[in-house]
């Protein structure tokens, strides 16, 4: 029997839907919401009225029912409860309280409560007043997107610029005019009900989740904006027309929303701390805003703050629960940079949004020897050749020379600054910030240099600026290192531009997604240097101001939404969504994983010809497993993983007012055959049709690299285009198989993903012998845990060339609660954590290495002890006893089977033995398991 030794490990990072640490929890009910449900959802074109009888009876039966699971585990204390959008509660629960819930049939999810960073005129660029554009389609400015109310869940709004200017209410603090429509607008700190209009219809807070102690000073415990991130959401998405824009004495022309005829509901559930990296939005919060803008009545809903890539956690459902109540979702696809897999909201009922590169602001850095850096610049006043100096070579006596590197306040000394260009390093304070620092010294211009791969942002900074990237700040610094107190340039604005093909932001995070059968993100909008309205404390006192991110560009597509619903008032959320993504255009990145379907043209969106529809039926079938995703009616198809043959069915719907002839093109995907049938239809207005697009995989097919191509269905007045990623793969096989005896052989059976032979490759057969364990249940935080008397810890080596890393813990009484968890370092790599006496984590191809193995136990059947045995097995590719391969039939197309035995002998029957088969030239492997 092993005793545990006590000892702590590092904090770990842990997945809020894996957490057991003691905390606040989303919990997610079985049973439908009110807006989903099929007696109390609204009907096709009418908002949620939350005031009907047949609302009111569902949500106290939900209610009733969340009372009944609270009781059952000891009645917590609860934050939230959810009915709309979400059936559940937020609650501090304990460990036990945790794995309780998670062990009930009528139970979910239980997921952490975590907090998601926010994801922080381009009228012009988007043609929406030009004669034949959105707003003339939609019967002119005023009327677009009239009659809809945007819900945006952000930082809140400052109510006083002028672009949320409007009439006063009839009775402060209540809408009128919106049928179905239930908002408020009650006092708070540094609010008033009038400070609600006809523009600004509602707005409420939500910070129990966050928690009024874990606020900054600046902050507003009301719908008061403290940072100016959903104050510029809002003016970008329904702000007033024409509205006159003046950043530090500098014109931006005139402001307009996407949709200025429709109104504003605001949802603060995004709050300032004291240290900005703990700024963001709790998930407790988050649901709490979208179920009461669902219950509200709003008509579309924008959320710009980080989301998951797992489309099951608690805000995804309660996205569905809103879209299934009629409501349109946009959300940022996040600024994680252009890495691949940065992608956040991956649900299908979601409209996720990367940023595009619309207007650029330029300027260069010129030497006197004529050499010329550009970068961006909005300063139309440049700064004539001058004196420069590095930032890191003109710190203030006493200041921290890494501070005076990056400009921060008070670091730079003033002599030596005085009536020179500064070179500031980017990072830690905000870019704007350091050009402040800069003129407080006395200079007169600032370059500021990345450091890394990063964007390059058009910025109004308080001294001329040009920002450039790393390599171009590297040049200039070494030439300002080499010519000492003689180094001199000068910095020439270049004005400002429409780009003729829009690109995608480098920080625009990108898919895929994991498993690859969805396509992320979905459409990409205007995101960088675009104007509008901000909260002047946080901004030095400016009404307005320029931002960039994935933020921006959900405020455009959640105003286009309300433009379209304005006209279409009866189209689906998947309908509006499908129209954006089928008449978008691509950017000059081309890649679907960067900039989704493409770029939203708004002169298309009213009339798309074709879109394709889906409904929560199908989004719940899809959570269950019951339908792959690539099978969702998405106007989309993404593969990601194709072994020889598929054939995926779409369903298209005439929304035209005339009888169209619809033809089918296939372009790109090399390597893989794309069919159509039918590839011609014709369609009456509203008819619909099945299309079934068969793909197979030739020998020349890329393997394990997704390729791309796109869908067209052209028409005689439209043209409507859907992406295709494709990824095949050369092998599919089981993932384990399992067998008994100390001789025998068991038959292995996969597919070919292009036809070719197969190599399955065995390793040896690796024993493991039980470890006994003896534990008195305690509780455990996996973010910091502690190894004593209710935890066992062991190291673990994993050498080069392993195949498989298992382990096992099987209790010894049916009453007990033990729990598995597999660090690296800090890293939780795998865990194992449910409410039962067993557990198991395996790691296919682990990272060389030492692990940490830590088993806990929750809970004792007897009371006082919890006893198990460990079993854990490193297989490596070479050793242990012979696992033997003997090939069998070999596939003869794409898609086709292929099968081989494996075969052992004179194993030890008392032991435990695992093994693995890979497949030549593959990362697959079949594990196998003899007992």
């Amino acid at each position: 029997m092993v005793v545990p030794t006590p000892a702590t490990l590092a904090t770990a990072a842990v997945d809020p839907l894996r957490a057991t640490g003691e905390g606040l929890y989303v919990v997610t009910l079985a049973g439908q919401p009110s807006a989903a449900h099929r007696a109390t959802r609204p009907a096709s074109g009418e908002r949620f009225d939350r005031t009907r009888p047949a609302v009111a009876r569902h949500q106290q039966r939900l209610l009733t029912r969340q009372d009944a699971v609270l009781a059952a585990v000891g009645g917590p204390e609860v934050l939230y409860r959810y009915t709309t959008a979400l059936n559940g509660f937020a609650a501090r629960l304990d460990p036990a309280q945790v794995k309780r819930l998670r062990a009930r049939d009528d139970v979910l999810l239980v997921e952490r409560s975590t907090v998601r960073p926010t994801a922080s005129d381009t009228t012009d660029f988007l043609e929406l007043d030009r004669p034949g554009g959105a707003w003339q389609q939609a019967g002119g400015p005023p009327n677009a997107g009239r009659g809809t109310v945007i819900g945006l869940v952000d930082t809140g709004i400052w109510p006083d610029n002028p672009s949320f200017g409007g009439l006063p209410q009839r009775v402060p603090g209540t809408a009128s005019g919106l049928p179905g429509f239930h908002g408020a607008c009650e006092a708070a700190e540094r609010w008033s009900p009038s400070d609600c209009n006809a523009k600004l219809v509602s707005a409420r807070w939500f910070v129990r989740g966050f928690g009024e102690e874990a606020l900054a000073s600046t902050e507003h415990l009301s719908p008061r904006d403290a940072v100016g991130h959903g104050t510029h959401m809002a003016s970008s998405a329904a702000g007033r027309r024409d509205v006159g824009v003046e950043i530090e004495g500098q014109s931006f022309g005139r402001s307009s929303g996407m949709a200025p005829g429709a109104r504003l509901a605001v949802y603060k559930a995004c709050w300032s701390a004291p240290d900005p990296a703990d700024d963001g939005c709790s998930t407790a919060d988050a649901v709490a805003a979208v179920d009461t803008a669902v219950a509200d009545g709003v008509d579309v809903l924008g959320f710009a703050a980080a989301g998951s890539d797992n489309p099951q956690d608690s805000l995804s459902r309660a996205f569905l629960g809103a879209a299934a109540g009629g409501v349109f979702v946009a959300a940022a696809a996040g600024n994680g940079g252009s890495e691949a897999g940065t992608v956040g909201h991956a649900a299908p009922w979601v409209t996720t949004v990367a940023a595009g590169t619309s207007h650029v602001y330029e300027g260069s850095v010129r030497l006197p020897d004529g050499s010329s850096y550009d970068g961006a610049m909005t300063a139309r006043r440049g700064v004539p050749e001058a004196r420069v100096v590095l930032a890191a070579d003109a710190a203030a006596p006493g200041a921290d020379p890494d501070a005076a590197r990056r400009c921060e306040i008070d670091s730079l000394d003033a002599a030596a600054v005085q009536d020179a260009v500064v070179v500031c390093e980017r990072g830690v304070n905000a870019r704007v910030d350091k050009s402040t620092t800069v003129a407080g010294a006395g200079g007169v211009g600032m370059v500021l240099a990345n450091t890394g791969p990063d964007s390059v942002d058009g910025d109004v900074h308080a001294v001329p600026t040009v920002h450039l990237d790393a390599d171009a700040g590297a040049e200039v610094a070494t030439y300002v290192r080499e010519a000492g107190p003689d180094a001199r340039l000068a910095l020439v604005p270049a004005g400002g531009r429409d780009l003729g093909t829009p690109g995608v932001a480098p920080f625009s995070s990108r898919g895929p997604v994991p498993g690859g059968d969805l396509l992320k993100p979905d459409v990409t909008a205007p995101g960088v240097a675009v104007p509008g309205a901000v909260a002047p404390p946080a901004s030095s006192g400016r009404l307005w101001d320029l931002r960039s991110g994935t933020s921006v560009s959900t405020a455009h597509v959640a105003g286009l939404a309300a433009l379209v619903r304005g006209v279409h008032p009866s189209w689906s959320p998947a309908q509006v969504k499908s129209a954006m993504m089928a008449t978008a255009y691509d950017t000059s990145d081309r890649n679907p994983f960067s900039q989704g379907a493409g770029h939203v043209d708004p002169s298309r969106l009213l009339d798309p010809g074709l879109v394709l529809d889906s409904g929560p039926a199908d989004w719940r079938a899809f959570l269950r497993g019951e339908v792959r995703p690539q099978d969702l009616n998405l106007a989309s198809i993404a593969v990601g993983g194709l072994v020889g043959r598929t054939t995926v069915v779409r369903r298209v719907t005439n929304v035209a007012s005339t009888t169209e002839t619809y033809t089918a093109s296939v372009a790109g995907l090399a390597g893989v055959t794309a069919r159509v049938r039918p590839a011609t239809v014709t369609l009456e207005p509203g008819e619909s049709r099945r299309v079934r697009v068969r793909l197979v995989a030739g020998p020349n097919a890329p393997v394990d690299d997704f390729d791309s191509g796109t869908l067209t269905w052209t028409g005689l007045s439209h043209q409507v285009r859907l992406p295709l990623v494709v990824r095949t793969v050369d092998v599919s096989a089981p993932g384990e198989v399992a067998a008994s005896g100390g001789s025998g052989s068991l038959e292995v059976v996969g597919h070919s993903g292009r036809g070719a032979a197969v190599a399955p490759v065995a390793s040896g057969l690796v024993p493991a012998t039980p470890v006994g364990l003896s534990l008195r249940p305690g509780d455990l935080d996996p973010a910091a845990p502690t190894v004593d008397d209710d935890t066992f810890g062991t190291d673990l080596t994993v050498p080069e060339d392993t195949e498989a890393l298992r382990v096992e813990v099987a209790g010894r009484n049916g009453g007990d609660d033990l729990d598995l968890y597999l660090f690296r370092g800090a890293e939780l790599v795998e865990s194992s954590t449910s409410d039962s006496p067993d557990a198991m984590v395996t790691v296919e191809a682990p990272e060389a290495g030492d692990y940490r193995l830590l088993v806990h136990a929750a809970r004792a059947g007897n009371g006082s002890t919890a006893t198990a045995q460990l079993t854990t097995w490193v297989v490596s590719r070479a050793g242990g006893s012979p696992l033997t391969v003997t090939p069998g039939q070999a596939a003869g197309r794409a898609g086709d089977e292929f099968g081989y035995t494996v075969s052992w002998e004179d194993l030890d029957p008392t032991q435990r033995w695992l093994g693995v088969v890979r497949y030549a030239g593959t990362d697959r492997r079949t594990l196998v398991r003899v007992n």
